[in-house]
């Protein structure tokens, strides 16, 4: 049985690509913060999915997820799923220390994680879960918007330094999800997220995506695309529905 490591897997998009990867005959290293949250998933899953109780901006947690691999165990997927959106508000408000927190999620914990466990990964695949706000700025949205470009860098930059490497490196936009952190969105004033009305609007019309949809458009790309394909471009779902809606492995 091949292993997948899943950050954020406790909820949301993550929560829905472990489980999509266990039903499919992986076995899942399902790693977020919160052990309760996590427990509902591993007993939905006994034997297949792991929970990794760690914090992934620390190197601390980055150690507790090369430990739960074990020392000789191969990786074929790393998928970096968990991020924050916090804090929102303006860039005349923001802190020194609210950014490098928000920064050790977004783009430290996937480049160390990453860094720390290439030893694995010959022959497999890392998975970049982006957002269209790498490429659109919004006001209040400062910290999410700079840290998702950069996650967009390093996903071309180790693309270009893993290509001989056997390692294929690869991004994704999931689009607008139906998670936890929508409603955070939707909870914050305008004042503070002056488009907040265009969030609320989608929820209202039911324009958001499933998790579960989005999870099967990352195990499509994680697992029926060539790997030149993979790699060659970031991944928008939208852009590519027909065939990942028509992806049954």
């Amino acid at each position: 049985m091949e292993t997948v490591i899943v950050t954020g897997g406790s909820s949301g998009i993550g929560r829905a690509l472990c489980a999509a990867l266990a039903q499919r005959g992986f076995a899942v290293l399902a790693v977020a913060r919160r052990a309760s949250a996590l427990q509902s998933l591993v007993e939905a899953f006994p034997g297949v999915i792991q929970a990794v109780v760690a914090d992934v901006a620390t190197p601390e947690g980055r150690d507790a997820v090369a430990a739960a691999l074990g020392p000789d165990q191969p990786l074929r997927f790393l998928v970096h799923n968990a991020g924050t959106l916090e804090p929102i508000g303006p860039l005349t408000d923001l802190s020194v220390n609210a950014l490098r927190a928000h920064f050790a999620v977004n783009l430290e914990a996937p480049l160390f994680l990453s860094q720390r466990l290439l030893p694995r990964l010959s022959g497999g695949r890392i998975l970049h879960v982006s957002s269209g706000a790498a490429h659109h700025a919004y006001a209040g949205w400062g910290p999410y918007c700079m840290s998702k470009a950069a996650l967009h860098m390093l996903y071309q930059t180790w693309r270009e330094e893993l290509a001989d490497r056997a390692i294929r490196v690869g991004s994704a936009r999931p689009g607008v999800v139906d998670t936890a952190m929508q409603s955070l969105i939707r909870s914050t004033p305008a004042a503070r997220f002056p488009r907040v009305d265009r969030f609320e609007r989608l929820h209202r019309d039911g324009q958001l995506r499933r998790p579960e949809d989005v999870a099967r458009f990352l195990a499509w790309l994680l697992l029926a695309l060539e790997d030149t394909a993979f790699d060659a471009a970031e991944w928008d779902i939208g852009e590519c529905e027909d065939r990942w809606r028509a992806f049954i492995q």
